[in-house]
């Protein structure tokens, strides 16, 4: 990669690299050799796809936003499909943007980035904060309604892990919502007993591309072959977690996230449990999300 795009943080053996000009994203976090992160791809840099990112932010909503489009408050508003060959609109707009960086340290840094969407209510500001920790890493993730009305809202974070035969995840959820074929919800369903990760399951076996809700803000991730241990944690409104595991894929992603996916059309349907939040002019919502070894 190319030293120069990327933005590198160290505090004892934590480092952490942020690439600012492509989508805010991590490219990589590392404790000593160990990698907590999957590293981004070799191609990141210089293809653009934050898809290759070991982490982007989804800011102002996360997942999909059925074809594109969306009602609130009575009007229908259309948004870029930015996920080809998907019809849909995907993870918002900042993964796919430039941010700017507003502060940096050794150990801390600050990006935000600005947008308005013509003829849409999304005209926001959001800010990222980064913070290596004795334990790990902190980071702070906002979105501000800048526009002069009501403006629907969602943040989250979609990171890569790297997968492995053994890999275990640990999460107490409550339900989650059965998607069709075209990848948007249909309807919520208590949990099934082959999806009740309290105890820990084995993600090897599984293919699932879902958001489950009722998540209690705290999931643990543990490599059996290196015996590494991640804990997620991350404060309200993050009470959903995507959970894609891909098949033949050597990674995954356990995304924290703040409401459902086309959670926007649920809303406007009168569907309870979205987790979508309606912001007032000036209004912020944001989270802290933290990932630490044990």
């Amino acid at each position: 990669m190319a030293d120069q795009a990327l933005l590198r943080l160290h505090r004892g053996d934590f480092a952490l690299d942020l690439c600012p000009t492509q989508g805010g994203a991590i490219a990589g976090f590392r404790c000593g050799d160990r990698a907590l992160l999957r590293p981004a791809r070799e191609a990141f840099l210089q293809r653009g796809d934050p898809r290759l990112a070991a982490c982007f932010p989804l800011v102002p909503f996360s997942n999909r936003i059925a074809d594109g489009r969306f009602r609130f408050r009575q009007r229908v508003y259309e948004l870029a499909r930015n996920f080809p060959p998907e019809p849909h609109a995907i993870h918002g707009h900042g993964w796919q943007n430039p941010w700017v960086v507003a502060a940096a340290s050794a150990s801390r840094a600050e990006l935000t980035f600005r947008h308005a969407v013509s003829g849409t209510p999304f005209d926001y500001r959001a800010r990222q904060a980064f913070a290596l920790r004795e334990d790990g890493l902190e980071i702070t993730l906002e979105v501000t309604n800048a526009g002069d009305g009501a403006m629907p809202a969602g943040i989250g974070l979609h990171p890569y892990f790297t997968r492995t035969g053994g890999v275990t995840l640990r999460a107490s959820l409550d339900h989650v919502w059965l998607p069709d074929q075209r990848k948007i919800p249909k309807r919520r369903v208590a949990l099934p007993a082959a999806w009740d990760f309290a105890r820990g399951l084995r993600l090897a076996p599984l293919d699932l591309d879902h958001c489950f809700g009722g998540w209690d803000g705290r999931a643990e991730l543990h490599w059996p072959e290196t015996d590494l241990t991640l804990v997620i944690e991350a404060t309200p409104p993050l009470r959903h977690l995507v959970i894609y595991v891909p098949p033949g894929q050597d990674s995954f992603c356990i995304e924290p996230v703040s409401h459902v996916n086309d959670g926007f059309n649920l809303l406007e349907r009168g569907v309870e449990g979205t987790g979508v939040r309606v912001l007032v002019p000036g209004e912020t919502l944001g989270t802290t999300i933290r990932f630490r070894i044990i």
